[in-house]
């Protein structure tokens, strides 16, 4: 972290940013005020200690590992053993695979900075040696003849890359006298290890005079790369119990402590915003009327920059997801701890850059304020849906242990949530231009739009499965198990397409949970039954439950429509009425106030907002107070939910 008295990091980076991409001062004034605005929400994810080592320029594949390693260790910190369930075989195939992936990417970064280097083949030999002889040493301490056993063994399969080494070596400027030394402390190794001297002491001394070898130019570089890859291969091999192949959880601990050592000793850092993200995330009309906004309203202006700051910074670790439908099962796997990192950020958001403590702040007289305060909550709301949705669906994926069931649910999340995530930054923005909304996000729907996308989907499964269901009652009755046996197959996949379609994530917990819960009992009830004509009657029954879940659920989804028009005919009516109302002189205003008030509380059973301001009127008028200002907000409230209205009706 960056000291007080010091300018954030972030903040020169993004000076640098701009002044490469040559934007204008007012430009760099209002990234920076933006990123001020959100610093408190864009702390790093997993940063290293102040007195730690920083270091220099990165290849992508050292950014790539870097990334990764923060974002596993972030998942580290929140992890629990205790809070798995029947997810619990599954999560131990993501942690083995996690580091799987991690040793890949550490191989690929030194390689890539050894093919930089243009370093001989010998240079990478003694790389690899070292940090396997610096891997081992970090390995739980074994009783002595034991260890002597297992450091004798390494040191035999290790003897074909030594001779190579010490044979390039011979060719080097001062090559004989180093080879001479370590041929000696080889001696004085196999000594120790037959019990003529101290182990510990000879392997020390071993890596030291190995280290001594490496060049001084690439030793710095690739040596703590080599280090990471090694100590990763160790802490798999930790995890695993040599019995069964199960997961020893009590290595958990180890493994977050080692890591946590590796990414201090580098010097690496996670931003929750890395780059030119900010940059590329607003264009210049957005930053038009971020500088406008600032100009008029400050505190408004701190409170918009930082929600749009956490949501492009989330948006980015949302799309550094890779599609896992080609991927393979090893990458799928180690892509939950991601999504499990996403699913705390979304909580992250809803507690701190929405918290109804920024909206207080706001003046109330203010026109934006209402419209504020309404968003405000529709977003934690919807940021606490995403996050019970990314739960419930990770769990379900990995409590089934089946890959390819992993790689829809990954897809259809990642999807889900880059659209939500774009509808909350477009409906921000549309508070202050609607203009602007539809030019910079057209393509994100909005939330009727994917309501009317399930409602279709369900309505297609209900006219696939109705007419079916029908045929299998005859054929029930007739006892024709063959063709009662098929039909139901067919009604399973239908019902299973669904289950696997991008709509499925858009149902609401309980009704998702309910339907997930009758496929899987249909699966399981088809799957090799031992009794084939009662486990097609049980089939039948199970079949008749999901259709009366969808009737249901349909009528619940039809039923809205005429609720949306009732509600907008009473919002439209109600603004007659205060037109009228401000238009009529204090005489006759008795009659017209009495009958808003009655129009108007029927909008309070799905706007608590309307029935908020109506109560603001009520009690100015009661008090004798100018109402003027409280009838304008509740007309100005009326306005924009007649719009809102109208548009979802299309």
């Amino acid at each position: 972290m960056s000291s007080p008295g010091s300018q954030p990091q972030r903040l020169l980076l993004a000076r640098q940013l701009v002044r490469e991409k040559g934007l204008s001062r007012g430009d760099l004034a209002l990234l920076e005020d933006v990123l001020k605005a959100g610093a408190g929400d864009l702390e790093p994810l997993v940063e290293a200690p102040p007195a730690g080592p920083r270091p220099g320029e990165e290849s992508p594949a050292q950014a790539t590992l870097r990334r990764n390693l923060g974002t596993f260790l972030a998942f580290l910190h929140q992890f629990s053993p205790r809070r798995l369930g029947e997810a619990r075989p599954a999560m131990g195939l993501v942690l083995q695979h996690s580091l799987a992936r991690l040793g890949m990417l550490a191989e690929a970064a030194h390689r890539e900075l050894l093919a930089e280097q243009e370093q001989p083949e010998w240079v990478s030999l003694l790389l690899d040696l070292l940090a396997s002889l610096r891997a081992m040493s970090l390995a739980p301490t074994e009783d002595a003849d034991h260890l002597r056993a297992l450091w004798s063994t390494f040191l035999a399969d290790h003897k074909a890359p030594f001779r190579r080494i010490l044979g390039a070596l011979q060719a080097c400027e001062n090559g004989p006298a180093a080879v001479a030394r370590l041929n000696a402390q080889m001696k004085a190794v196999n000594r120790a290890i037959q019990g003529q001297g101290r182990l510990e002491e000879a392997l020390a001394r071993l890596a030291e005079l190995l280290e001594a070898c490496i060049p001084s130019e690439i030793h710095a570089r690739v040596a703590p790369l080599l280090l990471l890859e090694h100590v990763v291969s160790n802490l798999r091999l930790s995890l695993i119990r040599p019995l069964d192949r199960g997961v020893h959880w009590p290595a958990v601990e180890q493994v977050r402590g080692s890591l946590r050592w590796l990414w201090d000793h580098l010097g690496w850092t996670l931003p929750r915003m890395e780059g030119d993200r900010l940059k590329e995330a607003m264009p210049p009309e957005m930053r038009r009327l971020l500088q406008q906004l600032r100009r008029e309203d400050q505190p408004t202006f701190t409170l918009v920059a930082r929600a749009l700051a956490s949501h492009i910074a989330l948006t980015g670790l949302i799309e550094s997801l890779e599609p896992a439908a080609t991927a393979s099962p090893r990458d799928r796997y180690a892509t939950v701890p991601t999504c499990l990192v996403i699913e705390s950020e979304l909580g992250r958001m809803a507690d701190r850059a929405y918290h109804p403590s920024g909206i207080e702040s706001l003046p109330p007289e203010a026109e934006d304020t209402p419209r504020l305060r309404t968003f405000f909550r529709q977003a934690v709301l919807a940021l606490r849906q995403d996050q019970s949705t990314l739960r419930s669906l990770l769990q379900q994926a990995l409590a089934g242990q089946d890959a390819d069931q992993l790689a829809q649910t990954l897809d259809s999340l990642r999807g889900l949530l880059l659209n939500h995530q774009r509808q909350l930054m477009g409906g921000l923005v549309g508070i202050f231009s609607p203009e602007l909304q539809q030019r910079l996000f057209p393509d994100s729907p909005n939330l009727m739009e994917e309501g009317e996308r399930l409602r279709q989907r369900l309505q297609r499964l209900w006219e696939q499965v109705s007419p079916l269901h029908g045929q299998l009652l005859l054929h029930l009755e007739l006892q024709d198990w063959p063709r009662l046996a098929l039909g139901l197959s067919q009604a399973h996949q239908h019902v299973q397409s669904f289950r696997r379609s991008p709509e499925f994530p858009l149902m609401r917990r309980p009704d998702r949970e309910e339907a997930e819960g009758l496929v899987q009992q249909l699966s399981r009830l088809l799957e090799s039954p031992e009794d084939v004509p009662q486990a097609l009657r049980d089939g039948m029954d199970l079949l008749g439950d999901l259709l009366r879940f969808l009737e249901l659920f349909l009528l619940r989804i039809n039923a809205r429509i005429p609720l949306i028009r009732q509600d907008l005919e009473v919002a439209q009516e109600a603004l007659r009425l205060v037109a009228e109302l401000k238009e009529t002189p204090d005489a006759e205003r008795t009659r017209l106030s009495h009958k808003l008030i009655q129009t108007a509380k029927r909008l309070g059973v799905r706007d608590p907002q309307s029935l908020a301001l109506l109560k603001r009127w009520i009690r100015a008028e009661r008090g004798q107070k100018d109402t003027l200002p409280a009838l304008e907000q509740f007309a100005s409230h009326l306005s924009h939910l007649a719009l809102r209205l109208e548009a979802a009706l299309g």
